[in-house]
């Protein structure tokens, strides 16, 4: 009986204990029920298209409708009326297709057309009269069975006269006789070595490096898995294309290693000539990180050939990194010696081609003293819980649990390579209070992810507005008026949510300029210094630049008698200050001064350092200033906590300012707001300058060797008569181009002569009085009509820049 007593109660006690943890569970998941996982394969279709014997542009699918005018990532040519598309299905169902051509501005939709049971290649049919008569958008759209509809976007242009076949058949073999290191091929003579060239590393190589460089140097590369032909841009005077792929090659520390590489192109066929001329080369490659080889020594964590700017973070101890290489977040653990691959979406279970498109960037926000590493995914989502979608993801990798979880996903229908660019790099999130930052169009939000709660903290501000530091975690944004009005500035830490506000005296305005490190900098101007600009535009400069500490404390004053700021540009401890001087009521620029930050940086005990081998060359190497005894460490792959309903944020889409988007060697560089600001950054790299309703503001090699503004005699006379009666020469050309400009000062005349082939004349300032317009060039002068006697005359490049340096070089289009 005692026996049968101390049973039964063993099994009651049993029976409490279970239901205790069930309803415990219950109670602490409730609304929150997850689970963890790993992220899951890609499930999405491809399309790819025909280009005689090449197969070109990969896209890849979006899960809901894009913004039209955010899609330019390439452009397919279209032959005949007819373009051939390939459906890469995998394991979908296709029933029908449905395609669209819009204008480039998305304003206007030129065909509707369906494919009922389409085959895996299918004919668009694009014959009709015009459409073609300059460059679309294509969306094609496949709808599923069993599963919603997936979208796909290229620009497409007619290829009658693009010699394509030509330049895609010289870009084939340059590949190929670079990666034999094949002797007599042409490559030699193709490229442009000069002194300026990085010669001492194989992750990045130009036109301009030498042939053992261009040729890999002694790697001996071999392709994996196949290149991934974009042709990013396509006119009669070249194509730029880029080949995206892995190579694996001749290691040290192991056999072989991979590489990540993109190669870009841009090649002219000349047909009277029959010669294909290279304008443009540009190859990167980064190591993947492969923690189950040799990746540790005494010395640190071999990251082999990398970018010098690899991004990382460490914990206050120095003893945990959390680093990104070709896109993959790793976290090493040198206490516990442990690597754990935290997040990608390529990786050695998921080599498919659709997990491998880089077309997002991961970005860390915050390592603390656990380890544990608060990161932002931003672009294309390749797979998972978000699959095809564009967005900001928010993650936070908890090292005790070795877990990923998902805390928000930002959606956005604008194009991968904005929302990277923009909110992506605009957005923080602090897990201590479970609060998400993040600025979209001008409004800064604050998300509280528990409540699932959104609050508006600013709104309307402009570019200039508001200032983001370097690590994120800080803004500073004019919290009254307009940017040449406000009179407070509130400076917010996104890590701790305390803010403080900067204010100026009676009758100033205050406008933030940016960061240096984590002191805020900052100009005072006097609205009774409110005045013009040589093109006419209102603006009141700053006549005092002021740095303060995170103490809220003046540590550093600039100003100088005379001398007032129109802007300041930061790059790395250094400021440089755009200067006018004041006449009448006019400001003119004048030399520029700077101001230098002398300040070391906070050391940790793991720095990124560079090391060089004969082999490999110049590599990167993530330094333990007190080295590593254990050479083998265990790698782990966190899972993903997966919630049934992920937190997430859909914005209003509404653009507020005109931008102008820089697009070179095969991607997004920049996004400015004046369209000089931004053809000075495309010039350095040949690239491309679009606007919002993606209209072509500038090329670099897409002109003619000469031309004249013929047939315009009428608005460039209107031009000379309102600029001889002393009119803004901005407001001129607002009222001529239907309330909009192009500010292009600061540019040379070289970089304005697209803009006067496409038969736009431009107003070029000699100071802040005279003015000429510019109306037609040659290989070496430039034409323009003299203002005060109507005289057509010219100059060379460098006289006109000479003539317009009284103005500061401004120019109006």
């Amino acid at each position: 009986m005692e026996i049968k007593r101390h049973i039964k109660n063993a099994g009651i006690l049993v029976v409490v204990f279970v239901v205790a943890v069930i309803v415990f569970s219950y109670f602490t998941n409730r609304g929150n029920d997850n689970m963890t996982a790993d992220m899951g394969a890609a499930t999405f279709p491809q399309i790819t298209f025909s280009c005689g014997e090449y197969t070109v542009n990969t896209l890849s699918g979006y899960a809901e409708e894009m913004e039209i005018t955010s899609v330019r990532d390439v452009i397919t040519p279209v032959t005949k009326g007819r373009l051939e598309a390939n459906i890469l299905a995998y394991d979908n169902k296709i029933n029908s297709i449905r395609y669209r051509v819009y204008t480039l501005d998305g304003a206007e939709e030129l065909k509707n057309d369906k494919i009922t049971k389409p085959e895996k290649s299918v004919i668009l049919s694009l014959e009709e009269e015009g459409l073609l008569e300059e460059e679309r958008i294509l969306e094609i759209k496949l709808n599923i069975v069993d599963s919603q509809p997936v979208y796909f976007y290229t620009r497409i242009v007619d290829g009658t006269g693009k010699n394509l076949s030509e330049c895609l058949n010289y870009i084939s073999d340059f590949h190929e006789n670079a990666l034999d290191k094949a002797e007599g091929t042409g490559i030699g003579t193709a490229i442009e070595p000069n002194e300026d060239a990085d010669n001492a590393t194989l992750q990045h190589v130009t036109i301009y490096s030498d042939y053992d460089h261009v040729t890999w140097g002694d790697l001996e590369p071999q392709v994996e898995g196949g290149e991934r032909w974009s042709i990013k841009e396509l006119n009669g005077s070249y194509a730029a294309v880029q080949l995206e792929y892995r190579v694996r090659g001749k290691g040290e520390e192991n056999e072989t290693d991979l590489y990540q590489v993109k190669e870009f192109f841009k090649v002219r066929y000349a047909q009277d000539a029959q010669k294909t001329y290279l304008l443009g080369y540009d190859r990167t490659m980064d190591q993947i990180f492969d923690a189950t080889k040799t990746v540790v020594s005494e010395k640190g964590l071999l990251l082999g050939i990398a970018s010098r700017d690899i991004p990382y973070l460490v914990n206050k101890d120095g003893t945990i990194v959390s680093f990104v290489e070709a896109d993959e977040l790793w976290n090493y653990n040198k206490e516990s010696d442990e690597l754990s691959l935290v997040f990608g979406f390529a990786d050695a279970e998921n080599t498919d081609a659709r997990s491998m498109v880089s077309d997002h960037e991961i970005r860390l926000l915050k390592v603390d003293e656990e380890g544990n590493t608060a990161f932002v995914v931003s672009g294309y989502m390749n797979r998972g819980e978000h699959e095809g979608e564009v967005g900001v993801a928010v993650y936070y990798y908890d090292i005790a649990k070795n877990s990923v979880e998902e805390k928000a996903f930002i959606s956005s229908r604008e194009s991968y390579a904005s929302v990277i660019r923009e909110l992506g790099r605009s957005t923080y999130y602090d897990e201590e209070r479970n609060v998400l930052y993040f600025v979209s169009e001008g409004t800064l939000y604050q998300y509280d992810v528990k409540m699932e709660e959104t609050e508006i903290l600013a709104e309307g501000l402009t570019e200039k507005q508001y200032v983001i530091s370097d690590d994120g975690k800080v803004i500073a944004y004019q919290a009254d008026g307009d940017l040449e009005n406000a009179s407070e500035v509130i400076v917010l830490n996104f890590d701790t949510g305390k803010q403080r506000s900067v204010t100026c005296e009676k009758g100033e305005t205050i406008r933030p300029l940016g960061f240096v490190r984590t002191d805020f900098v900052y100009g005072i101007a006097r609205t009774d210094d409110a005045g013009t600009t040589i093109s006419g535009e209102t603006t009141i400069p700053m006549y005092k630049i002021e740095i303060q500490s995170q103490k809220g404390e003046v540590i550093k004053e600039y100003q100088s008698d005379g001398i007032y700021i129109l802007d300041a540009l930061f790059g790395e401890d250094m400021i440089t200050l755009e200067r006018a001087s004041k006449d009448g009521s006019m400001y003119v620029k004048t030399a520029p001064d700077y101001i230098t930050n002398n300040e070391e940086k906070t050391k940790s005990n793991i720095v990124l350092e560079t090391y060089s081998t004969d082999l490999k060359q110049r590599q990167i190497r993530l330094t333990y200033n007190e080295g590593i005894s254990d050479k083998e460490p265990k790698v782990l792959k966190p899972k993903q906590i997966l919630f049934e309903q992920p937190k997430r944020v859909v914005l209003e889409q509404t653009k507020n300012t005109e931008k102008y988007y820089v697009y070179g060697n095969g991607e997004l560089q920049g996004i400015y707001t004046t369209a000089g600001e931004a053809i000075r950054a495309a010039d350095s790299f040949s690239g491309v300058v679009v606007a919002s309703d993606q209209s072509y503001i500038w090329e670099r090699s897409n002109r003619d060797i000469q031309y004249s503004i013929e047939g315009k005699t009428e608005i460039v006379e209107a031009i000379q008569n309102r600029l001889k009666a002393n009119e803004a020469s901005a407001d001129i050309m607002k009222d001529i181009n239907g309330g909009t400009f192009l500010d292009l000062t600061g540019c040379t005349t070289e970089e304005l002569l697209y803009i006067i082939n496409q038969d736009r004349p431009i107003i070029a300032m000699l100071d802040n009085r005279q003015a000429v317009i510019l109306v037609g060039y040659s290989d070496t002068t430039v034409s323009y009509i003299d203002v005060e006697s109507g005289e057509r005359r010219s100059a060379s490049y460098e006289q006109m820049d000479q003539m317009t340096q009284g103005s500061g070089n401004t120019f109006i289009g």
